[in-house]
């Protein structure tokens, strides 16, 4: 059931793909990927001087080859005609010309290949800006939008895709194009009437390709692309998931999952195939056909003894690469769709990260409500919430600022005629305390919905920690206990209330399944302080002074849970896949090391941290978490971890409105 229910919306995902796309959609996606490279401030000078250079190198190699066919013309006659100095001295220059030919080819590639590089450096850097960032667009965009398949692919490969096919066609085209001006104007010279038959043939041809191959073919290369991108994140998953399917004995579900999605990308390549051998047929019958045109046009004009023979090889010279350049455009009909699709999937993906950029924006100008006045005494603002400031001075110098946090969502009665809101859900807004509250954490008449559903998972929560309060939070699992740390942290805002916390360089979240690389034991456990007061260059240098106090520190953590013998295994500096090497439990006790070692910490959430754990050593890991951290939340199921709280948050569930929560003291 749960894979024929993942093959239909498999299924649907396809029709989407396969749904027609304008060719100004296309254009304007081509347009919004293109131009910021040339605008840039910061790499419009090397993307305009990149791009100079290669049509300064094109025009060259065209000025070449037309030179080379006006030699062969020479050539001719001078065979012709019998002319021995002619023709060795028209050798002489033909050898001349053939050996700048290739340099100026080489040169030409290397300046497309580097413009293609700088090019996909700039589009790279500004797609991780936008999906890695302080918004968490990576994680929100996997939780809210699965609409965008394989962000991944679309970053890492079609951008990649993008710049290299843009480049070469727009090479060719530019080639294409100078070749056709400079043959023109001859064969214009020669006869008018090859000019405007190559000309009408031409024309006539590109109007064909492109509406009746080039459309569809466009629409079936964005369903191959996203066919292939879920066959290999079905494989990818299979790998990271292996022991798991191993034990569930499901080999025979993923074969399934795998089969089906591969079928379907052979269907989707039989489609493709079928329309890109029918182009071919067509484009290679035009070119047959047209092979003698020129001999036929110039045959009574030579007859009549108004060329000569020399005269007419040139014009059939100069008609073939012509046509060949009128007609070279449509004939890389493949790379003119792909460009088409790449450049449409990336821009979905770029509008999806834009939308979680400008949201809070959005929200502010869309509600109004009434505000609040909180003082705030931290230099920083992590808060999700849109604020203004206002800055003044006291007596004794020192700055203070208030921060006008939006708190009107509290009007709003989460609690009754919940059916009326859900239609037009908000947000909830989550804001920092001052840095001299006595409470550490105030959440107030908070309601939560769930991802894609418009039924309240949490409704009405509030209640409050103070600076040496840990708060353990109880329910059957379905709850929303992982939903409020989402919410704390400023991911899930699905819903209304407030949320006032500790400022977030004083906060650290613990998720149940932590997130370990292929690096060092010293840099996973300094994760993400790239090594605490540690920083290391690109070309791997320490630029450290105080190893021997941090070296210390990570020991005596690491003593104190019980985890020393991994760094008696591994070593603090060994480049190690701990993801695949260590067990879960081993995993957590890593994650309470982290906890540890991070500077200036004072509150801690955790989200069932020690799952994995034996009692003995939970007992062990809370134990140091609780003589060293000031405040912590506890997401957990077991009774033993009542005793490192001060307090229990019970969430239960009432009638069909969510889960409503109680605090008691323990």
């Amino acid at each position: 059931a749960t894979v024929c229910s993942s093959a239909d919306d498999q299924g649907k995902e396809s029709s989407e793909a396969m749904k027609p796309v304008s060719w100004l959609t296309t254009l304007r996606a081509i347009w919004k990927l293109g131009v910021p490279f040339f605008s840039d401030p910061q790499v419009r000078s090397k993307a305009w001087g990149l791009l100079v250079l290669n049509i300064s190198v094109i025009l060259t190699e065209v000025a070449l080859i037309f030179l080379l066919s006006v030699d062969q013309k020479h050539f001719t006659n001078a065979l012709a005609h019998r002319n021995e100095e002619k023709f060795w001295r028209t050798i002489w220059h033909l050898l001349l010309l053939i050996m700048l030919l290739p340099a100026a080819a080489f040169l030409q590639k290397l300046v497309a290949g580097t413009l293609a590089l700088e090019w996909r450096r700039h589009l790279t850097r500004e797609a991780f800006s936008r999906y890695i960032n302080v918004e968490q667009s990576y994680y929100r965009l996997k939780m809210e939008d699965p609409s965008i398949d394989n962000p991944d692919q679309r970053i890492a490969q079609d951008v990649n895709d993008f710049t290299a096919t843009a480049v070469y066609l727009m090479t060719h085209f530019t080639k294409d194009v100078c070749t056709v001006a400079t043959s023109s104007w001859a064969i214009f010279r020669m006869s008018n009437r090859l000019g405007l038959f190559l000309v009408g043939v031409s024309l006539l041809h590109t109007m064909v390709m492109l509406k009746g191959f080039a459309a569809p073919l466009m629409r079936v290369q964005r369903l191959v692309l996203g066919l292939e991108a879920d066959l290999r994140f079905i494989l990818i998953r299979l790998r990271e998931h292996a022991e798991s399917i191993a034990f569930f004995r499901g080999a025979h579900v993923e074969k399934l999952r795998s089969e089906t999605k591969f079928v379907k990308v052979v269907r989707a390549e039989y489609k493709k195939l079928l329309i890109t051998a029918g182009f071919h047929s067509f484009s290679g019958w035009v070119q047959h056909t047209l092979s003698f045109a020129s001999y036929l046009v110039l045959a009574p004009m030579y007859f009549a003894r108004t060329v000569t023979f020399g005269e007419m090889h040139q014009a059939h010279a100069l008609f073939h690469h012509t046509l060949k350049s009128m007609l070279d455009f449509t004939s890389h009909l493949d790379k003119i769709s792909g460009l088409g699709a790449q450049s449409l999937r990336v821009v979905e993906l770029w509008d999806a990260l834009d939308r979680y950029s400008g949201e809070g924006t959005d929200a502010e100008e869309d509600t109004q409500r009434p505000l609040r006045k909180v003082p705030v005494c931290d230099s920083s603002n992590d808060a999700s919430t849109d604020v203004s400031t206002d800055v003044g001075s006291d007596e004794s110098g020192s700055v203070q600022r208030e921060v006008d946090v939006e708190l009107g969502a509290l009007d709003r009665r989460c609690d009754e005629e919940m059916g009326s809101i859900t239609s037009d859900i908000g947000r909830v807004y989550v804001s920092e305390l001052t840095c001299a509250s006595t409470e550490s954490l105030a959440v107030r008449d908070l309601t939560l919905f769930p991802p894609h559903s418009q039924v309240p998972l949490l409704q009405g929560l509030s209640f409050s920690m103070g600076w040496m309060d840990s708060v353990l939070v109880t329910g059957p699992s379905g709850a929303g206990k992982s939903s409020l740390l989402r919410a704390i942290a400023g991911f899930a805002t699905k819903g209304c209330g407030s949320i006032q916390r500790a400022p977030l360089k004083h906060c650290f979240f613990l998720p149940q399944s932590p997130y370990l690389y292929e690096g060092s034991l010293r840099e996973n456990v300094l994760y993400p302080s790239s090594g605490g007061n540690t920083s290391r260059s690109l070309d791997g240098k320490s630029e450290s002074t105080e190893d021997g106090e941090r070296t210390c520190g990570i020991h005596e953590v690491f003593d104190s849970l019980g985890i020393m013998y991994l760094i008696d295994r591994h070593g603090l500096d060994e480049h190690v896949d701990f993801d695949k090497m260590l067990s879960g439990g081993e995993k957590q006790r890593l994650n309470f090391a982290r906890v540890l070692l991070q500077p200036d910490l004072r509150f801690v959430f955790l989200d069932e941290a020690t799952s994995a754990l034996d009692e003995a050593n939970e007992d062990l890991a809370y134990g140091v978490l609780k003589t060293a951290i000031d405040a912590f939340m506890s997401v957990g199921h077991r009774p033993n971890l009542k005793k490192f709280h001060t307090h229990q948050l019970c969430l239960e569930r009432v009638g069909t409105n969510g889960y409503q929560g109680s605090m008691v003291a323990l």
